[in-house]
């Protein structure tokens, strides 16, 4: 039920050819500079070592992230990925890009202002042709819709919930628009709170009108609609009129309705990639945008001898395990 929506970072094969594999790592979190920036050699050298599937040679990888160079986590994950892969061509693809070209539109927008949701993030970045001209982060993403709304649970209705059952009650409580997936908003189940925060805790539930979902969303689509005022003053006025016409183009997990939520905040035109309806499992907005770059420009990776490429992503993995200090998780 979209639970990729929480997760930090997601790794995928998207692609085998006679020759070589391809993968494509999307840092879906920005953690910030410093020591920060290190957890991305840890967590892809944590899913490549317990990724079954990636068999050498890896001839092609690519890393999508909001910002693209200028994401603090890419400059250590392109480390560790050309120490797992010396051979293989590595490519840093700005999300907003990958986002216009993965949607699926008839036709690319002169310029439009991309809104792409992650786990920690909602990034907001102005594309004009296939350039990123502008942009910004609002902290939050899907785990903070799913964070207010445990809070307010546990302030108004005195229950504990869990983020996934917080998360499937922001997806179909109909906050902006009734959910695609099922008729009505249904309880949400979690433990009743005592009053006096001790005891033992009993089963208990709530049942959230859409109204009441709703208050509890919009700070943080508010907080996105100043987002996008501010990078649309940071564009040429050019890019900006024909920004305007664009408009919203909305990615990632983002509740049903908020296209038209965001839409009445900015006064700009929206629509969301309904994502969900078929990535439900694993989203594939941003993979569909990366293939096609690489379909126009493919990539070329001097593989040399396969024996080889493979005992050297052995060595690579082997020592980056005793980095990280023993067996992979």
């Amino acid at each position: 039920m979209l639970w990729w929506a929480l997760d930090d970072i997601r790794l995928q094969v998207t692609g085998r050819s006679a020759r070589f594999s391809q993968v494509v790592v999307e840092l879906a979190w920005n953690p910030g500079a410093g020591p920060a920036a290190a957890g991305a050699v840890e967590e892809v050298a944590r899913g490549m070592a317990n990724a079954p599937w990636l068999g050498a040679p890896i001839g092609s990888v690519v890393l999508v992230a909001a910002g693209g160079e200028a994401h603090p986590g890419v400059g250590p994950a392109v480390g560790t990925v050309r120490e797992l892969w010396p051979a293989a061509v590595v490519r840093v693809v700005d999300e907003a890009l990958a986002a216009v070209l993965g949607a699926g539109l008839a036709a690319e927008p002169a310029a439009c202002v991309v809104v792409h949701q992650d786990a920690e993030r909602t990034s907001v970045a102005v594309v004009a042709g296939r350039e990123v001209v502008a942009g910004g982060l609002a902290v939050g993403g899907a785990r903070g819709l799913a964070t207010a709304l445990i809070g307010h649970l546990r302030a108004a209705h005195r229950l504990d919930v869990g983020p996934q059952m917080a998360w499937a009650s922001v997806v179909h409580g109909g906050a902006f628009a009734p959910s695609p997936w099922v008729s009505e908003p249904g309880p949400v189940y979690g433990s009743v709170v005592p009053w006096d925060g001790s005891g033992p805790r009993e089963p208990g539930r709530a049942t959230l009108q859409p109204a009441e979902t709703r208050a509890v969303l919009t700070p943080a689509y508010l907080r996105v609609a100043e987002l996008v005022t501010r990078v649309l003053r940071d564009a040429p006025p050019e890019v900006v009129r024909q920004a305007a016409v664009g408009g919203l183009l909305l990615t990632g997990p983002h509740p049903p309705g908020a296209d038209l939520h965001l839409a009445g905040l900015t006064g700009l035109p929206a629509q969301a990639v309904a994502e969900p309806g078929r990535g439900a499992h694993r989203p594939l907005v941003l993979l569909d945008g990366v293939a096609r770059l690489l379909a126009e420009s493919p990539p070329e990776p001097a593989l040399g001898d396969p024996a080889e490429a493979e005992q050297r992503l052995r060595d690579a993995l082997a020592r980056l395990t005793a980095l990280l200090g023993g067996a992979p998780r």
